[in-house]
């Protein structure tokens, strides 16, 4: 997880060239509301900041300003060597040059000049940055964006950029309001054409493939959906294109229901991905609903280079298994009929030319849209998880899709060679992540994946009914992002990715940005997953999602009370996050017209900071107490603002009333309404200085009680080190370094123990080394073993042996036998003559016994046998 390394830079603060960027005129700035007038509510995203690689485009005062965040490091450092340069001069020629070098009216951003009169809502630019599409409440514009070079020339006039209205008569004021403007990733894209989606709220879906050199590309969509005539479709040959401008709607059940929220594709496009991914768009409804389309195509597309082989690896062998049993699976049948027709088509065909300046997937090809089974998916859904609270109205507004890694082993079966996918921390499941008004987070599991499904063909005099089924999403974790009483009615949690994992994403709601982690959560599902050996895993998998699924950290938080500009925003603008060795890992949001920033440090060096490793749960008295750490102070636009009483006289005093302002003052109506104006002015203007002075005031207070607090802190130390190194007499003096030899012993005493830890610890370690060592061979095991069998023989009651074979009763036995021997030998001694030659060391061997010898044998064999028993 990233740590918050500092806040907002210096070369985005005032009096920076960085802050010029996102502040307002002077004359603008104030934008006191004389007349009373309220500022216009507005509930939806607040997506007005965008970005091209280091480049950033910001909307202020409704004009796009465009700027390169390199360039303003690099104008802040130079500013600094030259204000420092100058402060030596100025003691040798008084000052000079310091007003030549330094120009304060330079502006460091260039201003995009757009016909667009309605409030700017959203700016998305196109994937490889050559178009820009402006989103107002009812309108969308693309602009062509000018090339990067045209900020490193000393021209800072405004740019007037081409500009193409989409939609003149579908994307009007009396229409629906436009909810979301996706560019499709799939598309082709270049520097004269780009597809685009526009969803409005009231779940029209709209594909875009415009082309420069085609002007009615930019009038009517190539392929138009009204999902609420979709979700009751039965056939294919309906008609399920929204009503057109002017015409009557009529009344509809899903009015409410199907209110778009938010849309995303669920994919873009990499190898590693689902191969339905991609093409799948997933719609977000306000009350909790989501719905998805697939396969949703342009005419014209490019298929990434492991499409069409993941997509044969996974239809044909589905197709050959429910041929098999056609009965109890006819719906699936029919549906991966669909998708083999649909997957014909498209090996029929033969890759198209690729333009030099279109811009694709590495190892992709252009391919046309089947026209078999539709154009028009069917829509799936709803889809629905339970919070387990009795709410209806979930209010959702955005939605984020991590899409499945794509299935390698169906893939490279019967290949020698094993596919290189990147991100091998990817699950095999879809996640969706929620947000609400309330900046609550639901983080979802799609389990059974989202395929390319269709509506069936027409057919006379029978009747069907519409295929919309509900499917259930695993509610794996919910999480709150703002505290009870921080919340905004007119809030709009936007998601914006991380660019190091597909896991991690940022959430910004109307006063903060949180920053959450499913990485390793993803990791150890997928380990569960995808295990061969299943026991225990339906215990380990509860455990993993009862448990913690994500890793949240805030990142920023804004008081909404230190904005005192009238008819500015006050909601941040929805974040954006670069990563590059001039800027490091930056985070960049503005609220109104104050930049705010958070430069974090990549995962990889992620240390836990002081705070986390050695602070405790609740404040131990005497501890030392980390201060809290908060943004930089954002100096109030009130305190740069000019005199409004400068421009009175112009703007509130008609002429034919202007010469009375140098006679004599009467009572008079005139003078009575100049006076309100004058008044009403002077205490819009002095109330906002007041609440300003007083943050500040305050803040200071603030300042002044920390500062305290850690010199008290400081002192507590400093006494504390000096009982530990003296003390105080009876008469009340302090004696310097009277505890030395106590400090020394206890010193001496810790060392020793430290001495017998280490000991014990080696002895230990070497006991535990010996009692080690290699394994047993073969005939060690076997001698254990019979050592254990005759240990077992000399315990009658052990169960499992014979009594014959107690090795006592053997015992008895043999002695028995040994006697029985010993008087058998003795009789026959007796009965044989003795030779006179006793005396005579040796015998002759006819005077020795003679034993039978079937005898012989049956005694040796029968010693033999009780030998190898024991």
């Amino acid at each position: 997880m990233p740590e918050v390394i500092s806040y907002t830079p210096p070369w985005l603060s005032r009096p920076s060239p960085g802050a010029t960027l996102f502040s307002t005129p002077s004359a603008k700035g104030l934008g006191l509301s004389v007349n009373g007038q309220k500022k216009q509510e507005y509930s939806g995203p607040w997506r007005t900041l965008a970005k091209r690689d280091n480049e950033v485009f910001t909307v202020v005062d409704n004009q796009i300003r465009w700027s390169s965040l390199s360039k303003l490091n690099d104008e802040w450092k130079q500013q600094s060597r030259s204000k420092k340069d100058s402060a030596t001069s100025d003691g040798h020629d008084g000052g000079a040059s310091s007003g030549q070098r330094d120009n304060p009216s330079q502006a460091h951003y260039r201003v995009l000049n757009v016909p667009v009169y309605e409030k700017i809502r959203q700016i998305i630019p196109s994937p490889v940055g050559a178009f820009l599409a402006i989103v107002t409440d009812h309108t969308v514009h693309i602009s062509v964006l000018p090339d990067s070079s045209h900020l490193s020339s000393n021209d800072t006039a405004p740019i007037r950029v081409k500009t193409y209205q989409l939609g003149p008569t579908t994307h009007v004021i009396p229409e629906s309001p436009v909810v979301s403007a996706l560019w499709h990733p799939l598309g082709l894209h270049s520097n004269t054409g780009g597809c685009l989606l526009t969803i409005t709220a009231d779940a029209a879906v709209r594909i875009w493939e415009i082309d420069r050199n085609n002007h009615w590309s930019f009038d009517r969509p190539t392929l138009a959906i009204d999902l609420r005539k979709l979700v009751d479709g039965t056939s294919s040959d309906q008609d399920f294109a929204p009503s057109g401008f002017g015409k009557s709607k009529g009344f509809s059940a899903d009015a409410f229901d199907m209110e778009v929220a938010s849309a995303c594709f669920g994919g873009s496009g990499t190898e590693g991905e689902d191969a339905w991914a991609p093409m799948t768009l997933w719609v977000a409804m306000r009350p909790g609903d989501m719905y998805a389309l697939c396969p949703l195509l342009p005419s014209k597309w490019q298929a990434p280079s492991t499409t069409i082989p993941s997509l044969s690896s996974a239809i044909i062998p589905k197709l050959a298994a429910l041929e098999n049993d056609p009965i109890d699976y006819e719906d699936e049948l029919t549906a991966c009929r669909q998708q083999y027709d649909w997957l014909k088509e498209i090996d029929s065909q033969e890759p198209a030319h690729v333009p030099q300046n279109l811009d694709t997937i590495p190892g992709s090809e252009v391919l046309m849209r089947p026209a078999n089974p539709s154009a028009i998916p069917r829509l799936q859904g709803p889809f629905r998880f339970d919070t387990g609270e009795e709410i209806d109205d979930l209010d959702l507004c955005d939605i984020l899709v991590v899409a499945a890694k794509a299935d390698t082993d169906d893939l490279m079966m019967g290949e020698d060679d094993e596919l290189a996918m990147d991100g091998e921390d990817k699950l095999s499941v879809t996640v969706i992540c929620l947000s609400n008004g309330s900046g609550r987070v639901h983080i979802c599991l799609e389990l059974d994946g989202v395929e390319g499904q269709w509506l069936p063909k027409g057919r006379k005099n029978v009747f069907m009914r519409p295929l919309s089924e509900p499917s259930d999403l695993v509610l794996a974790e919910s999480l709150d992002t703002v505290r009870e009483g921080r919340q905004k009615l007119s809030s709009w949690p936007t998601f914006t990715k991380d660019v190091h994992s597909r896991y991690d994403f940022f959430l910004t709601t109307g006063s903060n940005v949180t920053f959450f982690s499913l990485s390793e959560w993803a990791q150890r599902l997928e380990s569960e997953l995808s295990s061969e050996d299943a026991s225990g895993s339906a215990f380990r998998l509860r455990v993993l999602c009862e448990g913690s699924v994500s890793q949240r950290v805030p990142i920023l938080e804004v008081d909404g009370d230190d904005t005192t500009i009238a008819n500015e925003p006050d909601h941040l603008a929805s974040s954006l996050v670069y990563y590059d060795y001039d800027l490091g890992y930056l985070l960049l949001t503005c609220y109104g017209s104050y930049p705010y920033a958070a430069i974090m440090d990549t995962p990889e060096a992620f240390v836990p900071s002081a705070t986390e490793v050695t602070a405790p749960a609740t404040q131990v008295p005497g501890s030392t107490a980390f201060p809290p750490r908060r943004p930089p102070y954002q100096v109030p636009g009130i305190f740069y603002t000019d005199n409004p009483f400068e421009s009175f006289v112009e703007k509130h005093v008609p002429h034919r009333h202007r010469n009375t302002l140098k006679e004599q003052v009467r009572l008079s109506p005139a003078t009575l309404d100049l006076v309100t104006a004058a008044h009403r002015i002077l205490s819009a203007h002095t109330n906002a200085l007041e609440r300003a002075a007083s943050d500040l005031f305050r803040r200071c207070e603030r300042l002044q009680g920390e500062m305290r607090d850690q010199l008290k802190q400081m002192s507590d130390v400093s006494e504390r080190i000096k009982d530990a190194s003296s003390e105080v007499g009876e008469d009340g003096h302090r004696t310097q370094g009277s505890r030395g030899k106590a400090l020394e012993k206890r010193l001496q005493d810790a060392q020793d123990n430290q001495k017998q830890l280490v000991q014990r610890y080696e002895s230990l370690r070497n006991k535990l080394m010996k009692s080690g060592g290699r394994p047993l061979s073969e005939k060690e095991k076997s001698w254990v073993s019979e050592v254990q069998t005759l240990s077992d023989s000399f315990n009658p009651e052990q169960e499992g042996y014979d009594k014959d074979q107690n090795f006592s009763r053997r015992l008895e036995q043999v002695k028995e036998l040994a006697t029985d021997l010993v008087s058998e030998a003795k009789s026959i001694g007796a009965r044989t003559p003795i030779s006179a030659e006793t005396t005579s060391p040796v015998q002759s061997p006819d005077t020795q016994p003679k034993v039978p010898q079937r005898l012989q044998r049956a005694k040796v064999a029968e010693a033999m046998r009780m030998v190898e028993q024991e």
